[in-house]
């Protein structure tokens, strides 16, 4: 069993489940709208910086606290989810080359700040391993509270703009003839993945946080056509593997969490697709 404190690990579940329900809304949406590498892009901008952060506190001592590469992250991963929406407007980049631009950008600009603060330290930047893969055992009711309101928020403009989102991705053209202002739904929905990309990384780190805005979705849309039914079987499913990865993760507290979870998600799409072709009538 963890040897995490009852407190702690209350906290760790809710949020959790709060991140599970973000993440797996704004799922369906991010595959609709072909938007796995934007998820990508925007999780590997963490990683850019938190290397900031790190330069930042070999500049200033006193600032080098294992708080400040998560505000290095937030910074980052909102910044970029904008500047991807900004230069992917521009006719003469495609873009899926802007994304990468900025994820290449953000991966080097990372390591080579590691490198730095390595050779003047003589040891690895705070929070490093837990910005790639997560970090569950310090999880505070503070942590948990921030995670839950993030949560909240996504769901309450969901609920908003509900017609508008739809809309959007579904058709952007016939959205934008309809009178929708899709510059202002595309932003928002930037944003709303930059959120969810952030408390994200604290349970499975910049590198597997892309899992969370893609296999829920992805696995829904095997089940349903409906939207509603999309999006209700894409919140189960993403809760179930955080469940599930919370208990494999109390049985074996040597097991990192969000790796777990990221297999049984893919575990969970695997008996999907299976199951679902093996029920559809074969093509002729």
């Amino acid at each position: 069993m963890t040897t995490l404190a009852a407190g702690n690990l209350t906290s760790m579940i809710v949020a959790d489940l709060a991140m599970a329900v973000a993440c797996a809304l704004l799922s369906v949406f991010v595959v609709l709208r072909h938007w796995s590498l934007v998820g990508e892009g925007i999780a590997h901008s963490g990683f850019g910086g938190a290397g900031t952060a790190w330069l930042i506190a070999l500049a200033v001592p006193s600032l080098d606290q294992p708080w400040l590469p998560y505000v290095g992250v937030v910074v980052f991963c909102v910044g970029t989810a904008l500047a991807i929406g900004w230069l992917g407007r521009d006719e003469r980049i495609f873009p899926d080359a802007a994304i990468g631009i900025f994820l290449v950008a953000s991966l080097a600009w990372g390591l080579l700040a590691q490198q730095v603060y390595l050779t003047h330290r003589k040891a690895f930047p705070p929070a490093f391993d837990n910005l790639l893969y997560g970090r569950v055992t310090d999880f505070s009711g503070t942590s948990a509270t921030m995670v839950v309101c993030v949560s909240l928020a996504v769901i309450v403009v969901f609920a908003m703009m509900n017609k508008e989102i739809v809309s959007y991705a579904f058709d952007p053209l016939a959205s934008r003839i309809s009178g929708v202002n899709t510059t202002l739904v595309y932003n928002v929905l930037m944003i709303l993945l930059a959120a969810v990309v952030i408390i994200s990384v604290r349970v499975v780190g910049t590198l597997l946080a892309t899992a969370l805005l893609v296999l829920p979705g992805t696995t829904a849309l095997l089940l349903s056509k409906n939207l509603r039914s999309v999006m209700i079987y894409s919140v189960a499913v993403s809760a179930l593997a955080v469940l599930i990865g919370l208990l494999i993760y109390m049985r074996w507290p040597l097991l990192p969490l969000g790796p777990a979870i990221v297999l049984v998600l893919v575990l969970e799409f695997a008996v999907t697709y299976l199951v679902t072709k093996l029920r559809s009538p074969v093509a002729t």
